[in-house]
């Protein structure tokens, strides 16, 4: 039985091995994660996770900006 969150966490997860491989010039094995994650899951399920992390990142950053000022998100010292 999965949780509600579980399917997206596994998503992201995909997506993230998929990312790793082709940066180290696997496209191959990049296209095959992606494709098994559009087959298990479908494509409005894999894009809707996408957009979710995307949404909880924007908010992290919100938060340091808020809290640590511009110098968090740049890194000037």
């Amino acid at each position: 039985m999965t949780t509600p969150g579980s399917s997206d966490r596994t998503i992201l997860d995909g997506l993230r091995r998929a990312q790793d491989a082709l940066h180290g010039g696997d496209a191959d094995t990049a296209s095959r994660v992606v494709d098994e994650l559009l087959d298990r899951y479908g494509r409005e399920a894999v894009s809707a996770a996408r957009r979710e992390q995307s949404h909880d990142q924007l908010g992290a950053e919100l938060v340091l900006l808020e809290t640590l000022g511009p110098t968090a998100l740049h890194g000037d010292d």
